[in-house]
């Protein structure tokens, strides 16, 4: 059975399940179909990672180890997508960093939280 056809019954067997208790609710929530409105705001690198700031104003730190590449894209480099760069190491707050001019960002949410605080 493949795993599509293994999900479609088992949503049948969950909403049957569902009914049979008289709850007239889906048991699996609907997924978001709209992109999610984010805005990013450059982040100072000394708030993100550990590093020491040179006498020529160059602030010096590991690279970082981005876990993955996400859809928004740096909007100094044109067509760079941004990676995402989680707390670990020497990482204080995870952010999303672009590889070619190593600029930081916060992706914040339309009611100003930043959706990078939870990971």
């Amino acid at each position: 059975m493949s795993p599509a056809t293994s999900a479609v019954l088992e949503e049948r067997s969950a909403r049957a399940y569902a009914g049979s208790l008289g709850v007239g609710i889906s048991p699996r929530p609907e997924r978001r179909r709209e992109r999610l409105a984010v805005t990013l705001m450059e982040l100072d690198p000394r708030d993100v990672v550990d590093g020491v700031l040179l006498e020529n104003g160059m602030f010096l730190a590991p690279d970082p180890t981005p876990v993955g590449t996400m859809r928004e894209v740096c909007p100094h480099c044109e067509g760079v997508a941004l990676q995402l760069v989680l707390r670990r190491h020497h990482v204080k707050r995870s952010h999303l960093f672009c590889g070619q001019c190593t600029r930081c960002y916060d992706a914040v949410c339309e009611g100003g939280y930043s959706i990078l605080g939870i990971v």
